[in-house]
């Protein structure tokens, strides 16, 4: 991505935001803020919406659960119907503990977006950080039938059932992975 020629701010911004998501995936909260500050103050809504959602959820990794809750906010405004969005405001408003406005949106995003793996994996989680796993492990298993190769999923599943105890079907996950 250093290599590439810009021609124009936007592409300038795409890409500082292209770094700020490679930099939370690796969980460097702090390098990914450098990144998407760059393009916070900007005249596409597009890119300012995109910027926000990047800080929240690079705030959120740092555990800054009321400025993750206000980028992801502002990032909503522009773009109401983000599911990345939505998931983050959960994940914030689950850990600083309003359990069932966060257990709303996500019933909302899997009403509507049973097909979403993100989604699933979302639900799926909040479930099993109260130790609900067998609601957990449902919803994973049903997604699983409509798209029986999802990586992610099967991997999630696969660590849901070890930790209840069923190592044979956690280790056959494992290896079809």
């Amino acid at each position: 991505l250093k290599k590439i020629k810009l021609s124009s701010e936007l592409e300038q911004d795409q890409v500082n935001l292209l770094f700020g998501d490679i930099y939370v995936k690796i969980n460097q909260a702090s390098k990914a803020i450098e990144f998407y500050e760059k393009s916070y103050m900007t005249t596409n809504e597009k890119i300012e919406s995109l910027a926000n959602l990047g800080l929240a959820e690079a705030h959120l990794l740092q555990g800054k659960l009321k400025e993750s809750i206000n980028f992801v906010e502002q990032s909503l405004l522009v773009n109401p119907d983000s599911t990345r969005a939505k998931i983050v405001l959960a994940t914030a408003k689950n850990r600083i503990g309003d359990h069932e406005e966060a257990l709303q949106i996500l019933d909302d995003l899997y009403f509507s977006h049973k097909d979403n793996a993100e989604v699933n994996l979302a639900i799926s989680k909040y479930y099993a950080s109260f130790d609900d796993n067998k609601n957990a492990i449902d919803i994973l298993e049903k997604f699983l039938k409509r798209s029986p190769d999802n990586i992610k999923v099967m991997d999630q599943l696969a660590n849901l059932y070890w930790l209840t105890g069923d190592g044979e079907k956690a280790i056959a996950l494992k290896y079809k992975i």
